[in-house]
Parts: structure tokens; sequence; C-alpha cells
């Protein structure tokens, strides 16, 4: 049977190894800071945690050992803490339904070229034509680069109600139904993801440093090597995006069109401002409707 994740890897390395070295340094160097650089970008987008709430997630658990160990007087006294941090949540946040205490991030990406990708798409349609899914999973599996961010938050309506809840029980000396509470209470936290496709965000950060140089008037030689290797990148990330499908149909035309005209005015040293404004806004659009189209 193909194994297609080792075919994938492997022929990702054969066109790795076609790439000229300069070019292949250049953005091998560059790769790392972009993926640091466009997972801050995507935990931007989401709301930090809380401190207060997380103060109150600490406490319930302060207050769960408690009862453990039979200390009911401690365990009251951590309920009325995380009942009184999560009224300042309240207070401070009247329009929250709910209060984030964690967000977590986790990097994904294939390494494949996208002419190896858009095999391995196809392959993917044609044994799902034959009936085939099973065989089909695990070449889709593989087929993502992005960064999802996971949001776990308490849910102000019913939080609370379970604190106080257990609180009463505890004070009523009923702790295996303050325990229960509580229990039941932390099974109602909230998570939340936000998929970011890492070729729209690496892409935003190679504009900014392409956009620098493309505004630099006398440009030396090696600074002209450089904009030709940023481009050169842009136009990978562009093609990643598009073998993913990171967008509808066609919808990387556009890109693909005005780096033509962006490649236009920088060579031979041209320089000027807002070369890239047009890009950047095709990426903002794209991003919109990855999104929107991921129920985000």
């Amino acid at each position: 049977m193909l194994n297609w994740k080792n075919n994938v890897m492997a022929l990702a390395l054969a066109s790795l190894a076609a790439t000229p070295l300069v070019a292949q340094d250049a953005v091998n160097d560059a790769t790392s800071t972009e993926n640091a650089a466009a997972e801050t970008q995507a935990r931007e987008q989401v709301s930090p945690a809380i401190d207060e709430a997380v103060a109150a997630l600490t406490e319930t658990g302060n207050a769960l050992k408690a009862l453990e160990d039979g200390k009911n007087d401690e365990a009251a006294a951590a309920l009325e803490r995380a009942i009184g941090k999560l009224e300042v949540v309240l207070t401070q946040h009247p329009e929250l339904a709910l209060a984030p205490v964690d967000v977590s991030s986790t990097v994904v990406d294939i390494t494949a070229s996208p002419a190896v990708i858009t095999k391995a798409r196809k392959e993917a349609l044609r044994l799902m034509k034959d009936d085939q899914l099973q065989l089909a999973r695990p070449i889709i599996a593989n087929l993502v680069s992005e960064v999802v961010v996971r949001t776990t938050s308490i849910p102000l309506a019913t939080y609370p109600l379970a604190l106080k809840s257990a609180a009463a029980l505890v004070k009523d000396g009923k702790v295996d139904d303050a325990k229960l509470v509580l229990a039941q209470g932390l099974s109602t936290m909230v998570v939340e993801e936000v998929v970011s496709p890492l070729p729209l965000l690496r892409a935003a950060v190679l504009i900014e440093h392409a956009k620098a140089l493309s505004e630099k008037e006398n440009r030396s030689d090696e600074e002209n090597e450089t904009l030709a290797v940023l481009l050169d990148a842009l136009d990978l990330e562009i093609a990643k995006g598009e073998a993913l499908q990171y967008g509808g149909k066609d919808a990387f035309e556009p890109l693909k069109d005005e780096m033509k005209e962006i490649r236009k005015a920088t060579g031979n040293g041209g320089f000027g401002k807002g070369f890239f404004d047009k890009l950047s806004g095709l990426f903002d659009g794209l991003g919109k409707s990855h999104n929107e189209a991921a129920g985000n």
C-alpha cells in the first residue's frame, strides 16, 4: 500500500534540494522567525486571559483539594475568594458571556511544495471518489498549514452560580454534593478554536520586510537580491495557500496578478511607496473569507 505521508515528505525534501542555495538559505533562516511572528499575530486576534478569572479557577481547584482533605473551612474560604474574583470580572466586563482563563496555540505546517500538495490533494479526491475514505483520510490530515489558537473560558452565566451553590452545600456539611457541583461546573468550561492559515500570516510578515526595501532609494545589489528572495518567498506562500485551498475558487488569482505588478515596479532598482498596499488588502480579505467559511 502506498504510504502517502512518507511520500509527501520525501518529495518535499527533493523539492527543497532543488532550490538555489542562496534563496534556500535565506528562506530557511527566515522561516522560524516568520512562524513565530505568525503565531504571535494569531494569538493577538483572540482575547487574552483575565487575571481575576484565572484566579477564580485556581481557587476552585483549591476548594476541591481542601474538600478532599477534609478541610471544609479552607474550602469555604477558597470558594468565597473565587466568587469575589468573578464578581470583579462581571463588574469590569458586564458585556462578557465568557471569561478567558487560558490561551494556547499550536502550529501545524506541512513542508511539502505546492506541487506536491496539489498532487496529494488530487490523490485524496480520487480515493474518495472510489469510496476509499479511510485511505484518503491520512492524506487530508497532512494537508495543513495553520496556527490553531484555543481559548478556554468560564461561562459567566452559570459558573458563579455553581460556586455559590457549592459554598452553600459546604456550609450545610454536604461535602460530596459540593464536590459534585464543582466538578460539574468545571465541566462547563468553553473551549473555542480560531484557525489562521500560516501562508496568509507568513505573507503578512514577508510583506512588511519587502515593503521597507521597496521604498528604499539606491538599493545595493545585496538589497536587491534580498528583495527578490522575499518576493520569491511571497510567491511560494501564495502558491502554498492556493494548493491547500485556503480560499475559494480563483481567490488567489488577484494576488498573483498583483505580484506581477510589484515585480515590475521594483525591478531594476525601482522604488516608491504604496507598492504593497493593494496586496495587503487582498490578503486581509482572503483571511476574512477563510475565517467566515470556518465558522470563526
